[in-house]
């Protein structure tokens, strides 16, 4: 379900994608209140309210037979606006899958925050590593629901999960993303949606065959799961409406907060020799992952092209670095130089107690190639960098026997810094 990641965080002369806020106060209030109650008064009400389902495949409904209605967010969509008749909904999609908060970060402004929602459902636990604990993504995550919850939205939390979590694998201690996540919900005063408990009470129970909640493969529920994942969500969505949850932003991080995150269009800057502004592909191996519907123009060189490219340079500041594009099956790799070097890939290893340890592996290009199918493509660095600002490199890795329609498409260099 996770993909390999990247990220990169930066400063660039030309148009830069960018979003960056100070710490925000618990008082501060925005000018929408992040207030279940008074979400559900304006519903009541028939004003206009803006939903935002933000995660990776379990929020997108792979597997659904119509994810549109037969998903966790298509049966939330459904029964709000069957609990409010007189509102006036709109719902947003912004979930692409096996992507997690690193990815999420780039992708806050645009997919998010300019929906201006006043209810943000946010899924990323199983994506950020169920069973780890390494600080990273718990940064990221969080950094999400300070700026969700700074915007006046309303935030649930949700806590997903993968078939082989219950029955007899039912661990919840070992679910160690689900408890530094509930952390977060104690400090923020969000809405909880947590499937553990009330998915392994409905298999343990006999209610349903797990066989039948996962049919397909171990990650993605038919119907009938999602229908389960959906009343976890609407129990979460309750209990915060009787509650009168009204979200806050603490001053100080629980885990840490990401203080500039920039997501560099390289489509808009001044490319070098042999590179080009080109559209994004219009087909994509799945719909959640066609390209177009989270990127713009890419910038693009070709394989016919070998010997008469020069590489992008960009600088930048931050220490989380990645690359959001395009592959397929003629895609070529990148090879990723900071500051004059080849980066390194970093390899977390992970003991049975969810501790992370790393490696450094000899330098290695980026892969940005893709089955047999157009897809976007998210590449992080699991090499964090210096603080300060770096001078980043991109050249295209062309073999001898490229074919000649081999293509390298970049979208944006990504880089974030505390």
């Amino acid at each position: 379900m996770s993909s390999s990641s990247l990220i990169l965080a930066g400063l660039v002369t030309g148009f830069i994608f960018a979003f960056s806020s100070a710490s925000v106060r618990a008082e501060d209030v925005p000018a929408r209140k992040p207030s279940f109650a008074e979400f559900d008064r304006k519903a009541q009400a028939g004003e206009s309210l803006s939903v935002v389902f933000f995660g990776g495949s379990l929020t997108y409904g792979a597997n659904a037979s119509d994810p549109l209605k037969t998903s966790y967010r298509g049966l939330m969509a459904k029964y709000l606006t069957e609990k409010y008749p007189k509102a006036h909904f709109t719902f947003h999609d912004a979930a692409i899958g096996g992507t997690g908060s690193d990815l999420g970060l780039f992708r806050l402004e645009r997919d998010v925050l300019s929906k201006k929602p006043d209810l943000v459902f946010l899924d990323f636990t199983v994506n950020d590593g169920y069973d780890m604990k390494d600080i990273e993504p718990l940064i990221n995550y969080e950094t999400l629901m300070r700026r969700i919850i700074s915007s006046g939205a309303a935030l649930e939390q949700l806590y997903f999960a993968f078939k082989w979590q219950f029955g007899s694998g039912y661990k919840l201690d070992e679910v160690y993303r689900r408890t530094d996540h509930m952390k977060l919900s104690a400090a923020y005063h969000t809405a909880q949606g947590d499937l553990y408990p009330l998915m392994q009470e409905v298999v343990t129970s006999g209610k349903k065959k797990i066989e039948e909640l996962w049919p397909f493969d171990g990650a993605h529920p038919d119907d009938v799961g999602y229908e389960i994942f959906f009343d976890a969500a609407k129990i979460g969505y309750e209990a915060a409406v009787k509650e009168g949850l009204v979200c806050i932003v603490p001053e100080k991080p629980v885990f840490g907060e990401m203080k500039t995150i920039n997501r560099i269009l390289l489509a808009d800057t001044q490319l070098p020799k042999g590179w080009t502004k080109a559209k994004t592909f219009r087909t994509s191996l799945w719909f959640d992952g066609l390209s177009s519907r989270w990127m713009g123009d890419v910038a693009m060189c070709d394989a016919k092209d070998a010997g008469n490219i020069e590489p992008i340079k960009i600088e930048v500041e931050g220490t989380e670095l990645g690359l959001f594009g395009e592959a397929n099956q003629d895609g070529m790799d990148v090879q990723v130089k900071v500051d004059g070097k080849v980066l390194e890939f970093e390899k977390r290893n992970k003991d049975k107690a969810g501790n992370v340890t790393k490696e450094y592996l000899p330098a290695w290009p980026f892969r940005m190639t893709y089955g047999q199918g157009n897809l976007f493509i998210w590449r992080r660095s699991l090499t964090m960098l210096p603080p300060g600002k770096h001078v980043i490199e991109l050249m295209p890795v062309i073999p001898e026997n490229a074919p000649k329609k081999a293509q390298l498409r970049i979208e944006s260099i990504c880089i974030a810094g505390p």
